[in-house]
Formats: C-alpha cells, sequence, structure tokens
C-alpha cells in the first residue's frame, strides 16, 4: 500500500508539473470538495465518501476521490451492482482513485485516466463468514460537471462513471451459498455536490 502511494504522488506531480507552461491563460487554479450523494443514496446513506481536487487554468482536473462505504444486501444482489449472487450478505467498500481529467467535446465533459486501490470486504449476516479482496486498479473516467448550481456562485454538481480494471482480480467466492463474483472489470456511479473555492 505505501508503494502504491508513492506511486500515486508521483502521477500527480507528473500531471500537475505541466500546468506550469500555461503563463499565457490568466485563468487560476480553482480548488474544490465535494460529497458523493451517488453510493450514499444506493446505500441508505452509510456513507463518508467524496473528492478533492484543483482545476488548472487550462481546464484540466486533478482529482482525489475516497471511498468509504457500507454496502447493504440490497445493493450488492442489485441487476445495476451485481456484485453478489445470493442472500445474506452485507459488505464495505473503502479506497482511494486519482484522476487526470480533459475536457472532451463540449463544456462540461470530461474524461480521463485514474489509477486507484481497493479494499472489498463481505459479511454473512447469519454465518460468522466474511471474505476481504484488495487490489491495485487502472481505468478510466467519463465525468459531467455543472457549476453554479441553482444560482450560488462555486457550487458544482459531477455526475461520474468511472471504469476500472482490477490488477489482482480475485475469482468468485462462497459465503454460505452467496457467490461473491470476480472483481476483474468494475464501475460505480457517482454524483457529486460540492464547492469551488
Amino acid at each position: 500500500m505505501k508503494n502504491f502511494m508513492i506511486v500515486v504522488l508521483m502521477f500527480c506531480g507528473w500531471m500537475a508539473q505541466g500546468q506550469d507552461d500555461q503563463g499565457a491563460v490568466e485563468k487560476k487554479i480553482t480548488p474544490f470538495i465535494a460529497y458523493d450523494f451517488g453510493e450514499a443514496a444506493f446505500n441508505k446513506f452509510k456513507s463518508i465518501s467524496g473528492e478533492v481536487g484543483v482545476q488548472f487554468a487550462n481546464d484540466h482536473l486533478l482529482r482525489l476521490v475516497h471511498m468509504n462505504i457500507h454496502l447493504t444486501e440490497q445493493h450488492l444482489s442489485s441487476s445495476f451492482a451485481g456484485a453478489i449472487d445470493g442472500p445474506d450478505v452485507e459488505g464495505r467498500f473503502l479506497g482511494v482513485e486519482a484522476f487526470y481529467d480533459l475536457p472532451a467535446f463540449t463544456n462540461g465533459l470530461y474524461i480521463g485516466p485514474s489509477i486507484g486501490y481497493y479494499k472489498t470486504s463481505y459479511d454473512h449476516l447469519i454465518l460468522s463468514q466474511s471474505f476481504e479482496k484488495q487490489t491495485a486498479t487502472v481505468g478510466l473516467g467519463l465525468s459531467y460537471q455543472e457549476t453554479d448550481i441553482l444560482g450560488v456562485d462555486g457550487l458544482y454538481f459531477r455526475f461520474s462513471i468511472p471504469m476500472r480494471i482490477s490488477l489482482n482480480a480475485s475469482e468468485e467466492s462462497l459465503l454460505g451459498e452467496t457467490v461473491i463474483k470476480n472483481d476483474r472489470f468494475g464501475n460505480n456511479i457517482w454524483m457529486f455536490i460540492g464547492y469551488r473555492f
């Protein structure tokens, strides 16, 4: 984990280094912070997740997303999440992911690479069984950002769909009779509401 965080910091520093060459543009660097209402809503608001980052003068974004979610049985077994097949299992999704987003096609739409590290744990609600998996990830994020929402200067909304490949994917496992599916590919729906300073 320590080596992975060093790589994340080096990547972020390398990506930000190119921003110093934007002297001709007179826009300022804008920091931001937000809470994720997307995963929270899917999981009965048992979540402390969000993003922090900066928007550079050339409109590129450097974001660090932190996820800490208590995953309900209903969400895990839903057709959208599809993480388990069976009843009586809840979980926890904990991790960080760094994104470097580039403006794409139209105002407010972004696309960019990501690297991350996630730990997902599952607990059987009846049996005293649990399962945990950890993995570094690489991926791609698509997002749409709307600024100054509701006429409030600085208030923003970001709809984000990160897609990632696990570098240490786990095979299917059993908790009781419930199947924990493999995690080779993962994605989420995040809806951040936050403030740009």
